[in-house]
This record gives structure tokens, C-alpha cells and sequence, in this order.
């Protein structure tokens, strides 16, 4: 343990006196300090805005005149989804996905006005994020720091020296190691549990026990993550004789590991699961609807049977004679059938995104950055997980909301002239809000489970590696 801890300190020390080192650290310092800020900034502010933006629905929704239970219907609503409270540190998916739902009958709508839609083409790329910097910059400066651990050593003849003294090569590996995480330790963990201090003092962060676990999982899978970086970098330092060959041959694994294989991975996942277009879409459910029963059809044969066994429920001979307006069962019955018919399209939806997350961290194989990425956005709370939640509790919403609205229509309006008349504008104030309940942390660590035993794979991997590629080429010679 003295000789590992004696290597370590001397590594750490070696790479904090580089000055290209301390530069670079201080390059990837100030991207964090400003991909902090400016997140921060946007995130609370849609975060305000949206906020506002609910009650402003509700308010409307409320203070609405007397009105036809259908017509009010088809005023329809609005479900805003909230930022989530580690947004700032990884938008993931907040750009690309759309912030408001709306809610109408015989429609179940899909989020819209996402920020990449609405930006200019170079906005599409995104913005450099903390997890960004973590994920894909750090591992270039790790890699910049171990080139020349033990391949600068072999040609300046310490290594031999050292090795030559009964010093056990894998020692000297895990010291180097440890002291390249100890020399990004030092400055790397003040700035981020400063960061994350001034989101909770700001606000911009709840202090609750979820989203502090939340983070909690997020350190640590990261600490995972950038030991298996380390452990690359010696790897491949500890197979050259010289450091530009091992510099040129991890810059080579970057570019290839880090930017080649995601974005293969990402392409092939979306061609191998494709989804439908929005015009294929309402084609094939205008086709399912007419199928199924059309409510806007009245020899429509589903609907005929509909008549006829309410009728006999209540012992009537016409729909006149109803004690129930029969518009409105018409109604509830043909928002029933349309959204039995969404629902199975939406699952059928998300099943091929999640063929196509299931593609892409299979990919996480060859590449350690696709099992970070998903890791990362499923704790945050930005992966396709937490959107698809999101849309089903506002489906979920839409659905108990506009069937009570066909009750009123059934209970509260005559069948003989039906559309002159209103139902008192208090019934309005029965209508609670949507409010977006968000998944605990627990059900988003079972769905990014796979990613983190990969990431932790990889660290696993690569310090297995380094003791048996010491072993195998007899270092102690």
C-alpha cells in the first residue's frame, strides 16, 4: 500500500506541475463554470415560465362563460411539461422534446413547440452541457494526462529503474491510476459540489430526498466512469514504448469511441426500428376508426348496437324517451374507442423507441460513452423514459377530463335541442389542473440499470486489462 500510495502522489503531482495540463484543466473548468451558468439560467427560466404558464390555462379554463359541455370540450386545455430539477447539469432530451400538450377530444396530441424546432440550424447541435464536458471533454484530458504515464517513463529509463528495484509493475500501474484521479479529483469535485450548492441555495434545485439521491447516483456512476477513462489511458500507455504513440493512439480511440461509433449506433438504431410519419400515422387511425366505429357515422353498425342496448337499458322505444341525453353516450363511447385506438399506436410508438435505446446501448459495448449518456439523462430525468411518463399521466388526464365532460353532456343536457344549450360556468371550477407527478428515483434507476452495470463493465474491464496485460508482457523484467 506505501508503494501504490507513493506512485499515486507522484503521479498527481507530476500531471498538477504540467503546465499543458493545467491549462487544459482550467479550459474544461471554465466550460463547466459557464455550461453551469447558462443552464441554469435557461432552466429556471422555463421552469418559471411554464409554471406560469398552467395556471394561466387553468385560470382561462376556469373563468370560461356558460358553454355547451362538447364545445368546451373542444376548447380544450393544456399540459405543460416541467423542467426536471437536474436538467441544468444534463438537458439530455429537454431540447428536442416539446414543452405543452394539448388536450382535446378524439385526439390524443404528442408534445409540441420543442426548442430545436423552433431554433436556428446551428441551435439544433444543442448547447454544451455540464454532462457534455464530463462525458466527452474530460476523457480527452484524462487521455492527455496518462499518454505519457508509463511510455514516457520507458523512454526516459525510470521505468526500468523502478521495476529493476522488486517495485511490482502493478503497483505502479494502479498508483499512476490513482494519481491521474486524484490530480482531476482536485479541482474537478470542488467545482461540481459548488455547483450543485448554488443550485440548492438558488432554488433551481428542490432539496428533496429524490432528487438528492438522484444526484448522489449520478456521482457515482460518473466516479465510474472516469476510472474506466483512467484505466484506458494507462492501459494504452503501458503497451507503447513511446508517448507520441501512445498519444496519437488514444487521440485515435477518442475520435472513434467518443464521436465515430454514437453516432453510427444513433443512425442504425433509427433505421433498423423505424417510427411512422405523422401523415402514415392518421392514415392508418382513420382507417382503425372505421373499423372499429365511427361516432360521427350513425349506420355505423357499432353504434346501431350501441342504440339498441341502450334503449333496452332503460326500457325506451326512442332516444327521445331516454332519460339520459344519447348524444353524450355517443360521445363517451366514441372517446372510449379513439383513445383504446391511440393508446395502442402510442405503445406500439414508444416500443420502437425503446428497440432503438435498447440498440443503442448494445452499442455501449464498443463504446463507454453511449452507457454514461443514458445513464446520466435517466437519473436527471431527461431521457425518452420520463417524456413517455410524462405523456401517459397527461393522456391519463385528458381522458378522465373529457369524459367528464361527456357526463355533464349525458346528465346536464336535454336530447331535444341539444346544441342551444349551456351548463353553468361553475362546473368549470371541478376541473383540477394537471400536475405532472415525477417518477421517484428508484423506478429511474431500474430502467438505466443496464447502463450503469455497463458502465461499471467497462471500469471493470479495463482494470482487468492493465493487470493482465502487466502480467502478460512480464513487466517486472
Amino acid at each position: 500500500m506505501r508503494v501504490l500510495f507513493t506512485a499515486a502522489r507522484h503521479e498527481a503531482i507530476r500531471a498538477l506541475r504540467n503546465r499543458t495540463f493545467r491549462v487544459a484543466a482550467a479550459l474544461v473548468a471554465a466550460l463547466l463554470a459557464a455550461a453551469f451558468l447558462l443552464e441554469a439560467a435557461r432552466h429556471t427560466g422555463e421552469a418559471r415560465q411554464r409554471a406560469a404558464l398552467q395556471d394561466l390555462v387553468h385560470r382561462q379554463w376556469v373563468e370560461q362563460p356558460d358553454r355547451h359541455p362538447h364545445r368546451a370540450a373542444h376548447y380544450g386545455s393544456f399540459a405543460f411539461r416541467p423542467p426536471s430539477p437536474l436538467g441544468f447539469f444534463d438537458p439530455g432530451l429537454e431540447s428536442f422534446a416539446g414543452t405543452s400538450i394539448f388536450l382535446e377530444p378524439h385526439q390524443r396530441n404528442a408534445l409540441s413547440f420543442s426548442e430545436a424546432a423552433q431554433s436556428s440550424e446551428l441551435a439544433r447541435f444543442g448547447t454544451p452541457s455540464a454532462a457534455f464536458v464530463l462525458q466527452v471533454l474530460l476523457p480527452l484530458l484524462i487521455f492527455c494526462m496518462t499518454f505519457a504515464s508509463v511510455a514516457g517513463e520507458r523512454e526516459a529509463g525510470t521505468w526500468a529503474l523502478a521495476v529493476s528495484q522488486g517495485v511490482d509493475a502493478r503497483v505502479l500501474l494502479a498508483g499512476k491510476a490513482l494519481g491521474a484521479l486524484l490530480a482531476v479529483a482536485l479541482w474537478l469535485a470542488p467545482l461540481l459540489a459548488l455547483a450543485l450548492a448554488g443550485a440548492l441555495l438558488t432554488g433551481i434545485v428542490d432539496a428533496s430526498g429524490d432528487t438528492l439521491v438522484r444526484a448522489a447516483l449520478l456521482a457515482g456512476g460518473y466516479a465510474v466512469y472516469l476510472i474506466a477513462c483512467t484505466a484506458l489511458g494507462v492501459l494504452v500507455s503501458s503497451s507503447h514504448r513511446r508517448a507520441q504513440a501512445a498519444l496519437l493512439t488514444l487521440l485515435g480511440l477518442w475520435v472513434a469511441l467518443w464521436i465515430v461509433v454514437p453516432r453510427l449506433a444513433t443512425q442504425a438504431a433509427s433505421r433498423l426500428h423505424p417510427t411512422p410519419s405523422r401523415a402514415q400515422v392518421e392514415l392508418d387511425l382513420a382507417r382503425a376508426i372505421r373499423d372499429v366505429g365511427d361516432s360521427h357515422d350513425p349506420s355505423n353498425p357499432h353504434f346501431q348496437e350501441l342504440q339498441r342496448s341502450t334503449l333496452a337499458e332503460h326500457g325506451a322505444s326512442r332516444v327521445e324517451d331516454l332519460p339520459v341525453n344519447y348524444g353524450g353516450i355517443v360521445m363517451r363511447e366514441g372517446e372510449r374507442i379513439t383513445t383504446a385506438l391511440f393508446n395502442d399506436y402510442y405503445t406500439r410508438l414508444f416500443d420502437a423507441h425503446r428497440a432503438q435505446d435498447g440498440l443503442a446501448l448494445r452499442a455501449g459495448l464498443f463504446t463507454p460513452l453511449l452507457a454514461i449518456r443514458s445513464f446520466s439523462m435517466g437519473l436527471a430525468g431527461t431521457d425518452a423514459h420520463h417524456l413517455v411518463d410524462f405523456e401517459q399521466q397527461a393522456e391519463a388526464h385528458r381522458y378522465a377530463f373529457i369524459q367528464h365532460l361527456n357526463h355533464l353532456h349525458i346528465t346536464r343536457i336535454r336530447w331535444q335541442n341539444d346544441r342551444a344549450q349551456r351548463v353553468d360556468r361553475a362546473e368549470w371550477s371541478a376541473f383540477s389542473p394537471f400536475e405532472h407527478r415525477r417518477p421517484p428515483a428508484g423506478w429511474a434507476l431500474s430502467r438505466v440499470a443496464p447502463s450503469g452495470l455497463a458502465v461499471l463493465a467497462w471500469a471493470a474491464a479495463l482494470s482487468l486489462g492493465v493487470v493482465l496485460f502487466t502480467r502478460r508482457r512480464g513487466e517486472a523484467s
